[in-house]
């Protein structure tokens, strides 16, 4: 049974009273979310890009979105990050609309018609990050109290080094903001990351218990934390409710088409 919470904004000066954190099931929605989360570099995008396919290939109705997509403000983001514009609460906000703008256009919609939505990424990414970068956690939590709980989240829990060795043999160097670079930790690229997202670690391991995540030892194989996941999610969801409808038969040609046929013929 989960705890009614009242999220307190400090700096608004107001509260929002009894904001009850109900999952999309606890909500009555026919549809599911699963949500992944993770360290830059853990593998989850990975996992949840083949869970997509596994899903997909069981003909089941299927939706992904990811972080930071949202056409509204994508160009906004490029931009802001291209020319180091962004404060830690002008990127919160951002990233806030970008989740808004598809939670209520894409994910919402599909989750009443019965979808198992896939999110790489969900509102515990603006808890971890927002909170790292010097944004009040109550104020952070308050601008997405709209939004209801996954029905499961998968938290996958790599070593910093495995995560930058990832990183690392996709791609010559590490991005600026992904470093922390903008916080001004270190000088050094691979250090400020081990620094900025060991204090993300921190935050989400202080989130698992309160937010019942399924941690998965991410330093492991691909295929081994795929058969887990795969495991649980067939544990914990009733799949044969989510298969897409068939498409009914053709009827036969009344006897009209077929007389109508038969005088084409002739002719």
């Amino acid at each position: 049974m989960r705890e009614e919470k009242t999220v307190v904004i400090r700096q608004a000066g107001f509260s929002l009273p009894g904001l009850l954190m109900k999952t999309f099931a606890e909500l009555g929605f026919p549809g599911r979310l699963i949500a992944v989360e993770g360290l830059d570099g853990s593998g989850k995008s990975t996992q949840i890009y083949l869970l997509k396919r596994w899903l997909e290939l069981q003909e089941l109705k299927v939706y992904f979105s990811e972080w930071n997509s949202s056409e509204l403000v994508k160009a906004a983001t490029s931009k802001g990050k291209k020319r180091e514009l962004l404060t830690p609460t002008t990127f919160s906000l951002i990233h806030a609309t970008d989740f808004a703008d598809r939670y209520e256009r894409h994910l919402v919609p599909l989750l009443r018609a019965g979808y198992i939505v896939l999110c790489d990424r969900y509102v515990f990414t603006a808890y971890a990050r927002d909170v790292v970068r010097g944004c009040p956690p109550e104020w952070v939590r308050g601008i997405y109290n709209f939004a209801a709980l996954p029905d499961l989240t998968f938290f996958f829990k790599s070593d910093l080094e495995v995560s930058l060795k990832r990183i690392l043999d996709g791609r010559p160097q590490l991005k600026y903001f992904e470093a922390g670079m903008d916080l001004r930790l270190s000088t050094d690229p691979y250090e400020s990351f081990r620094i900025f997202q060991g204090r993300i670690l921190e935050q989400y391991l202080a989130m698992s218990t309160e937010f019942n995540f399924l941690v998965l030892d991410a330093n492991q194989v691909v295929e081994k934390q795929q058969g887990v996941v795969r495991e649980l999610i067939s544990q914990k969801l009733s799949l044969a409710n989510f298969h897409r409808a068939e498409r009914p038969p053709p009827k036969p040609p009344g006897e009209a088409h077929k007389k109508a046929v038969a005088e084409e013929l002739v002719q």
